[in-house]
Parts: structure tokens; C-alpha cells; sequence
């Protein structure tokens, strides 16, 4: 077997390894949130979260996480959150101790899945870049763009054209985008979860309403999640450091649609797990609009599915207002 393909399994054994100790140490904090008031569970959390967040550095390499690009930090960060936020609403036994399991997987594939080292070498390598650019249907910004610059010398302004490099990825688009998918939708549920879990009565497990304070700490949270999974979704096509911009409205898309969402199926008081299953429902929403390659209004498959899914929402809430 040649040396360099043992090199990278070791490589990639090592770093499974210490994804799962990750995952093992947060999972363990995470789950002691069950035990204090909602207060202290909410500055607790916020702490666990910036924790998880900023482990993701060494593992790139960035032992100065203010310095790293905040996109491989965002699934660490909400799956230490999920795990936290359900803590709150399950039993000890045997609820917790699934809830352990639970986040210890999730956290270990979340820092797994941004820090393996295919991803690395992505980031690293300017060939596999561009492959994984055209892979990921990223439209490929050019190497250079022209801007304006005043020339004093000649008293009046002169605009005269000059070379600046663009082509400097923030994060390598994902060689894995599906996965990337995938588990953000499924952390968009258990963070939708985790937010019900973290405000009381948030979850209408009583089939009680929430105050006014409440509610708005229920929306607050539920977009702070959908705006982390909108920011992640949306390097993939727009790795950037010119594309900040495109990655911070994609986050206001994704958390003003969920926060409307939330607001309103909050209100008609439907139990246990069907907002936040429904509200996943609205990010994927915004996801397949947001990833359309053609008008809304000429992509016919896309306007089928999103009508089928449209029913089986509409399906789920008149199920959920018959089950209050």
C-alpha cells in the first residue's frame, strides 16, 4: 500500500477521534442545562455554543478562532445548542441519557463533517477548488475585477482602472454539498426543537398560551437557528470574502421567514413537535427558492414539490389544531 494512502487514513482516523472526544465533552456539559432555571440555561447554553464553535479552529489549524471564517463553525455551534435546548424538556430517565447519545453523535459528525481532512485539502488546494466549484454548481467569480481611483496629481478627479485579485475563497466550497444539506436540515429540526425547549411553555406541552415576553424570546430563538442554517447553506455557492454580503441576507431570509413562521404557529397553540417540524418545513422552503437555477415561475418540478409539500404542511396543522 503506498505511504501517502496510509498517511491519510491515519490522518482521517485521528481526526474522527478527536471529533468524538469533541462530541463527547459538549454532549456532557450540554445535558447538566436539564437541571437549572431558564435564565442560567440560557447563559449557559450561549456558552456552550461559543465553546463548540470556537473547538472548530485547532482543528484547522486556526489556534486564534476570532481570525477563522465563521462558515465551518456554524453546525458545531447549533448542534451544541440542539443538545442544550432539548435537555430542557426531556426526563432524566430515560429521556436524558438518549439526548446524551443523540448529541454526542450529532456533535461528533458536525465537526467530522467541517473538519475532515477531504475538506481541508479542498481549502488548501486551488485545483480541488475550482473542481469542487464546478462540482457544487458554484458560479466561479472572475480572478480580477476593475475598480475607480481618483488621481490627484491632475487636480480633478480622474477615474483611471486598476487590477484587484478577488479570487480568494473564504472556505473552499464543501466537496460533500448533499451531506452539507442534509444535516442542516436536520439540525434546523432539533434547533427549532432546542428553542421551545429553552423558553417555557414553548413547546405547548400544557396547551398553555405564552406571554408576550416569551413569545418574543421563542421567535428571537428559532431565527437565530434559521439564520445559522441559512448562513451555512448559502457558502455553498458564495464562499467569497466579496460574498459576506450575499451569506448576511441569505441569514435575514432565512430567519425573518422562520420568525413570521414561528410567530404565527406559535399562536395557534399546536402541540409538542409540530412547529418545529413545520418550521423545518419553511427553511427547506427557502432553501429550494434560494438554490433555484431558474425563475420560481418557470421552474415547474420545483413548483410541483413545493406544492406537495405545501398540502402535507397545511395537512399537519389542521391534524395538530384537531390534537390540542
Amino acid at each position: 500500500m503506498p505511504r501517502s494512502v496510509v498517511v491519510a487514513y491515519h490522518d482521517r482516523m485521528q481526526q474522527r477521534n478527536v471529533a468524538r472526544e469533541l462530541g463527547l465533552v459538549v454532549a456532557s456539559i450540554a445535558v447538566l442545562v436539564h437541571w437549572l432555571d431558564p435564565i442560567p440555561a440560557l447563559v449557559v447554553t450561549a456558552l456552550i455554543v461559543v465553546a463548540a464553535a470556537a473547538a472548530t479552529a485547532p482543528l484547522v489549524g486556526e489556534w486564534l478562532p476570532w481570525r477563522m471564517p465563521l462558515i465551518p463553525m456554524v453546525f458545531p455551534a447549533l448542534a451544541a445548542f440542539s443538545i442544550a435546548g432539548i435537555a430542557r424538556v426531556v426526563s432524566p430517565v430515560p429521556w436524558l441519557a438518549l439526548d446524551f447519545a443523540l448529541g454526542f453523535a450529532v456533535v461528533a459528525w458536525a465537526f467530522d463533517l467541517e473538519t475532515a481532512p477531504d475538506v481541508l485539502t479542498a481549502s488548501e488546494d486551488p485545483a480541488s477548488f475550482a473542481d469542487s466549484a464546478v462540482a457544487s454548481g458554484m458560479a466561479v467569480a472572475p480572478a480580477v475585477r476593475m475598480r475607480p481611483r481618483p488621481r490627484a496629481e491632475f487636480g480633478l478627479a480622474q477615474i483611471v482602472v486598476e487590477p484587484v485579485v478577488i479570487h480568494t475563497p473564504e472556505l473552499s466550497p464543501h466537496p460533500r454539498p448533499l451531506d452539507v444539506r442534509l444535516t442542516a436540515m436536520g439540525l434546523a429540526f432539533l434547533g427549532f426543537v432546542a428553542a421551545g425547549g429553552l423558553v417555557p411553555g414553548g413547546l405547548a406541552l400544557a396547551h398553555e398560551a405564552l406571554s408576550s415576553t416569551r413569545l418574543a424570546e421563542f421567535v428571537v430563538l428559532n431565527a437565530l437557528v434559521a439564520g445559522g442554517v441559512g448562513y451555512r447553506l448559502a457558502s455553498l455557492a458564495s464562499p467569497y470574502r466579496s460574498d459576506r454580503i450575499v451569506r448576511i441576507v441569505a441569514t435575514g431570509q432565512y430567519a425573518v421567514a422562520v420568525a413570521v413562521a414561528a410567530t404565527l404557529l406559535r399562536t395557534l397553540g399546536l402541540p409538542r413537535l409540530f412547529v418545529p417540524a413545520l418550521l423545518m418545513f419553511v427553511a427547506y422552503l427557502v432553501m429550494a427558492i434560494r438554490e433555484s437555477r431558474d425563475p420560481l415561475k418557470d421552474n415547474y418540478p420545483l413548483l410541483k414539490e413545493l406544492a406537495a409539500l405545501g398540502f402535507a404542511a397545511a395537512v399537519v396543522m389542521v391534524w395538530g389544531m384537531l390534537a390540542r
